[in-house]
């Protein structure tokens, strides 16, 4: 009998802009690197971060940015997913939904519904940081989005309170932790996934 192959874990790094995510999720991928077979996804909020010249250009980029978010998910669950054993996403569909409740994109329940074809992360981390704190960390940056500002991040932590309650399996890390703290309690959870 033919043995199938198992679909890898998803694991999703999730918070505002400067909340330390993609740091750690570095610090996984080398963790990981060592002993499995390891993908690194990432989703750009691109066309949203674009948003804002004009009503009807808004709403073309919100079509097109639906159109863009199902093909990356198409192409995760179809095509990568058994291929790997971790697929890590830098942003997931939690972190799409709080961004669009920042650009004041309506009915996110509807947008979750239409992508049911997008399996929850096996498991999600999210990166909870006093906004003061990651406009702190951003400014260092020698290259800024242009809404990377205390207003978006406001309203984007604001989408993530709101959008956390309709997945599963989201665990919050408190991002002023150090980065080897952080890491400690990435790793404990990821140890408890089943391979």
């Amino acid at each position: 009998m033919k043995q199938t192959k198992e679909k890898g874990k998803i694991i999703a790094f999730c918070g505002i802009d400067g909340s330390g995510k993609s740091t750690q999720l570095r610090l996984v991928r080398d963790y990981l690197s060592k002993k499995a077979k390891v993908l690194v996804a990432k989703m750009s909020y691109s066309p949203l971060n674009q948003m804002g010249d004009s009503k009807l250009f808004d709403l073309i980029l919100k079509g097109y940015s639906g159109l863009k978010i199902i093909s990356y998910y198409y192409d995760l669950q179809h095509k990568d997913v058994f291929n790997y054993d971790y697929i890590l996403c830098d942003r997931h569909l939690l972190c799409y939904l709080a961004y669009a409740y920042a650009y004041d994109v309506p009915h996110l329940d509807i947008v979750r519904d239409l992508l049911f074809m997008v399996d929850d992360p096996d498991l999600t981390f999210y990166f909870d940081v006093p906004v003061s704190v990651s406009m702190d960390r951003i400014s260092k940056r020698t290259f800024r989005d242009r809404n990377e500002n205390f207003d978006t991040l406001t309203k984007a932590k604001q989408g993530y309170e709101y959008t956390m309650g309709i997945f599963d399996n989201v665990y919050r890390i408190d991002g002023t932790l150090s980065v080897n703290e952080e890491f400690e309690e990435v790793v404990d959870k990821i140890r408890l996934l089943k391979r």
